[in-house]
């Protein structure tokens, strides 16, 4: 069998497995969700429904930012320090007078509260909300619009995606709270 040596072909090919898979994911846990009827649940999910009771929020959107920053591990650590499940930096962490990044509750109100401050300064583009979330929001403005970063275009888009599926999944009663 040949290599590939052209990198942007190599790329292509597996960005193009990739969303073959995530199908192939989707697919079979939509069927496994309708297998097993309404009585799928969201880890941490009543902490989140109250956080955007609270904040007037989505709580699909919450959920899809908690996926993509930690995987749902409250006790999650980036290599730059940002903590629990929202992973929450120290700077932002005093800045919304965070005591314990860890606390589930804390974490999640915190990060939905800076969020929603994040969506109103970026007059509702939930995009730009993002990747202000990911890059900070001095970055959005610098650039008017989401930053040149790989990581942060990469980082809007997956959580684009989990929002669909946690979005249809919960407006359909799949989950329950």
């Amino acid at each position: 069998m040949k290599t590939i040596k052209h990198p942007k072909l190599k790329k292509i090919i597996f960005n193009i497995a990739g969303i073959c898979l995530l199908y192939a994911v989707c697919f079979y846990y939509g069927k496994a969700m309708e297998a097993s009827g309404p009585a799928v649940s969201l880890k941490f999910h009543e902490v989140i429904t109250e956080a955007a009771k609270e904040h007037d929020l989505h709580p699909a959107l919450i959920a899809a930012v908690i996926h993509a920053e930690s995987n749902f591990n409250p006790k999650a650590v980036s290599y730059a320090g940002a903590k629990g499940l929202m992973q929450i930096n120290p700077p932002t962490q005093r800045y919304l007078k965070l005591k314990n990044a860890y606390d589930v509750r804390q974490n999640v109100d915190a990060g939905t509260r800076y969020l929603k401050e994040l969506i109103s300064k970026f007059g509702g583009d939930v995009s730009l909300a993002l990747a202000a979330y990911n890059a900070g929001p001095g970055a959005v403005s610098r650039f008017d619009g989401i930053p040149p970063y790989k990581e942060t275009r990469a980082y809007v888009k997956k959580v684009l995606a989990y929002y669909q599926v946690y979005r249809r999944a919960l407006d359909s009663a799949a989950l329950i709270s």
